[in-house]
C-alpha cells in the first residue's frame, strides 16, 4: 500500500492507494456468510455509484467558480471518489474466486443510475448524491468505531477505514454545492427531503437485493443460523441509523452538524494515516 496526498489547497487530501486482496479470505467479516455478503453487497454499489456522484456534481461544478476553497474541494472529491471505485473494483476482482461474481452486481448498479441520470435533471442527480452522501456518513462512523473489529483480514479492514475516512472528509461538499447554487429556503428544502426519501428507499431495496443474491449464489440462502447472526446485527445498529438518518430531514440540517474527529484521528491511527493530512468534522 502506497499513499501521497493532493498538493492542492483543499480541506482534504486525495490519497493514492493500492490495496492487495489476493489472501482474502471467503468470509473475511466475523467468519460469517450474512455478514460478509451485507458488506460485499454494500461495496458492489460504491463503483457505479461513486462514478455517479462525480458526474453529478461535475455537471454544476461551474456554478461554484466563484467560490474558490468550495471548488477547491469539488476537485478533491471528484479524487476521493475515483480512487475508492478504483480499489473497491479490485477487492471485487478477488471475491470473483469464490464464485461470487460481484461485477455483475456494479454492471446492474450502473444500468439502474444510468437510467436514473437520464431520467432526473441535474438538481435532482445532485440531491441523489447529497442524500446518499448522508447515508454513507451515518454508516462509515459505525464503521470506524465498531464494526471494522468484526473484518478478520487487515487489507480488508484497511479499506473500509480508509474508505470510511475519506467519506467523513468529504461528506459536506455535495451538500454545500446544493446550497451554494439553491440556497436555503423552502424551496430548496422540500427537493432535498423528498429526492433523499427517494434515494434512501432506493438503496436500501438494492443493497437487501444483492445480499440476497450474493447469499444464493454462496450457497448460503437457508442458512438460517447465520440469518439470525446478520438479524441481530442489523437491529443492533438500525436503532442507531434510523434517528440519524431522520436528521436529514431537519430544516437547517448540516453534514457537519455532527463531530466524530475523535473516531476518524482513532481510525487513522489504526491504518497509519498521519493525524495531521485531514481536516474532519
Amino acid at each position: 500500500m502506497s499513499t501521497i496526498s493532493n498538493k492542492q489547497a483543499a480541506s482534504f487530501p486525495v490519497r493514492r492507494m493500492d490495496y492487495e486482496f489476493d489472501e482474502m479470505p471467503k468470509y473475511w467479516c466475523d467468519d460469517e456468510p450474512s455478514l460478509t455478503h451485507f458488506f460485499t453487497g454494500l461495496s458492489t454499489l460504491f463503483p457505479e455509484g461513486e462514478s455517479y456522484f462525480v458526474r453529478s456534481v461535475r455537471a454544476l461544478r461551474s456554478g461554484a467558480k466563484d467560490n474558490p476553497e468550495l471548488d477547491r474541494d469539488i476537485g478533491a472529491f471528484i479524487g476521493q471518489e475515483a480512487m475508492h471505485s478504483k480499489e473497491h473494483q479490485a477487492f471485487h476482482v478477488s471475491a470473483q474466486r469464490y464464485g461470487l461474481d460481484p461485477e455483475s452486481l456494479e454492471r446492474a448498479t450502473g444500468i439502474v443510475l444510468k437510467t436514473i441520470e437520464n431520467l432526473f435533471p441535474k438538481k435532482w442527480n445532485l440531491l441523489v448524491t447529497v442524500g446518499l452522501e448522508h447515508y454513507t456518513a451515518v454508516l462509515v462512523e459505525t464503521m470506524m468505531r465498531s464494526t471494522h473489529t468484526q473484518m478478520r483480514d487487515e487489507t480488508v479492514r484497511n479499506l473500509w477505514l480508509w474508505h470510511s475516512i475519506e467519506e467523513t472528509e468529504h461528506k459536506a461538499v455535495a451538500f454545500d454545492l446544493y446550497q451554494h447554487l439553491y440556497g436555503q429556503g423552502l424551496g430548496a428544502y422540500l427537493p432535498r427531503v423528498t429526492i433523499f426519501t427517494f434515494s434512501l428507499a432506493l438503496i436500501t431495496m438494492m443493497s437487501t437485493v444483492y445480499h440476497v443474491v450474493l447469499m444464493k449464489r454462496d450457497k448460503q440462502l437457508f442458512n438460517f443460523a447465520t440469518w439470525k447472526r446478520f438479524a441481530s446485527f442489523a437491529g443492533q445498529h438500525y436503532k442507531t441509523f434510523i434517528p440519524q438518518f431522520m436528521a436529514y430531514y431537519r430544516y437547517n440540517f448540516h453534514p457537519d452538524d455532527v463531530d466524530i474527529s475523535e473516531v476518524v484521528a482513532q481510525a487513522k491511527q489504526l491504518i497509519g494515516l498521519a493525524p495531521e493530512d485531514t481536516k474532519a468534522h
